[in-house]
């Protein structure tokens, strides 16, 4: 077996001189390329000037107008402003950036700043419907407001901080007493501006007080940032809730922003009243889903609970839900009750 095995392992002698020269002949073609590299040599100055001639002649004919097109191109390139916040927020010829404050410049103002027509006309409605600046950082806010165009932009925000509410107190001088409030008796009463109250010169708008529990959405729209739409909004909930126990509920209607809830608080007033109670030993799914404060898990976590257990003795046991927790339960308490 090993003889045969051997047989196949030795070469002849002719095989030996055979792989010697296959051996010689790969190294030769190996190494053979290092031997004739190309050499470029002196360049052809006759070569050299017919190309260049050519270069010139073919620019010769191309016309005036590209030129001065592909140069405004590469001027407008180099006098293009290297931040990328720039290049990202649309920059265009007409944009132009001066200091400025976001609750007084119009349409045109925020366009010329560089941003959308879109986005300019969906700030100037936002300031139309009551909101307000506080702080530069307010502009983050805005839906469809980049970053690199807030951070274009932060630099040159400039607010004017609102004046500081009137006191009326009554302000004492040189021994003499001015009252800061102007009386129905004063001469320069009936001068003043309707529905504003004149003090040292200055009018301060004054709005009517309303009940919060039955004002119609007509008392609403008359607040300040409170148009129709958002009156409507505001008793529809109002509704659904079945009544408010505190005025601050107000600041939970959809699409109400903090600032104009802010303005609008100190004119809410709230007589106390009986708020519309859910029984939930007789509720079905989908009376209890009805209620702004009750998701799909906690009705139907309600009802599962009865048909296992039985009516619920008092509100108190729904803490007992894995669905509900006491913040929730304090907020839904008033709006509930266990009658059997």
């Amino acid at each position: 077996m090993w003889e045969k095995i051997r047989g196949y392992l030795t070469f002849t002698r002719k095989e030996r001189y055979g792989v010697l020269f296959l051996l010689l002949l790969i190294i030769t073609f190996f190494i053979l390329p290092y031997f004739f590299k190309h050499s470029p040599g002196d360049p052809d100055p006759e070569t050299y000037n017919k190309i260049k001639s050519e270069i010139r002649t073919f620019e010769s004919r191309i016309p005036d107008s590209l030129h001065e097109k592909n140069n405004h191109t590469d001027n407008r390139q180099k006098t293009l402003p290297t931040n990328a916040a720039y290049a990202n927020a649309g920059y265009h010829s007409g944009m132009h950036m001066f200091y400025f404050d976001p609750n007084k410049i119009g349409e045109a103002d925020w366009i010329q700043l560089g941003l959308h027509e879109h986005l300019a006309a969906t700030i100037h409605h936002y300031l139309e419907k009551g909101g307000h600046f506080t702080k530069a950082e307010d502009l983050k806010k805005l839906y469809g407001l980049h970053d690199d165009d807030y951070n274009r932009l932060y630099p040159f925000v400039r607010i004017v901080p609102l004046k500081q509410k009137l006191s009326f107190k009554p302000v004492y001088k040189t021994n003499a007493y001015y009252p800061s409030v102007v009386t129905k008796n004063d001469s320069s009463f009936h001068a003043a501006v309707p529905g504003s109250v004149r003090t040292f010169g200055h009018s301060v708008k004054m709005f009517a007080e309303i009940d919060v529990n039955v004002s119609d959405s007509g008392e609403w729209s008359r607040l300040p940032g409170i148009g129709e739409k958002l009156a409507s909004r505001i008793v529809h909930f109002r509704e659904k809730l079945g009544g408010f126990y505190q005025t601050d509920q107000v600041a939970e209607v959809y699409g109400l922003p903090d600032t104009t809830f802010r303005k609008i608080k100190p004119y809410l007033r709230m007589q106390p009243v009986s708020l519309r109670q859910i029984d939930i030993n007789t509720a079905t799914k989908e009376i209890l889903t009805s209620h702004p404060y009750i998701r799909w898990p906690l009705a139907r976590s309600i009802v599962e609970y009865r048909l296992q257990h039985g009516s619920f003795h008092a509100v108190d046991e729904l803490l007992q839900l894995a669905q509900m927790d006491a913040a929730l339960f304090e907020k839904l308490k008033p709006y509930l009750t266990s009658d059997k």
